[in-house]
């Protein structure tokens, strides 16, 4: 028997799967070399504002991709 096609299977629906999971990707990227660099700055408050507003702009263009359709 033939197994019904699961929507995943939709080259459309995969590469929005993949840009998502590229998107939650640097996120977790940028957050943790902030982190990191927390340590080289010495300034705890410029680099959590400067972690906060990488975050923040990551968020803004990939919800914002969404709204747009």
């Amino acid at each position: 028997m033939d197994a019904p096609a699961s929507r995943r299977d939709d080259p459309a629906v995969r590469a929005n799967i993949r840009r998502t999971g590229w998107i939650l990707g640097s996120i977790a990227v940028v957050f943790f070399l902030g982190v990191f660099a927390t340590r080289f700055i010495g300034d705890t408050s410029l680099a959590m504002t400067v972690i906060g507003g990488s975050v923040f702009a990551f968020l803004l263009f990939g919800i914002g991709r969404h709204l747009r359709r």
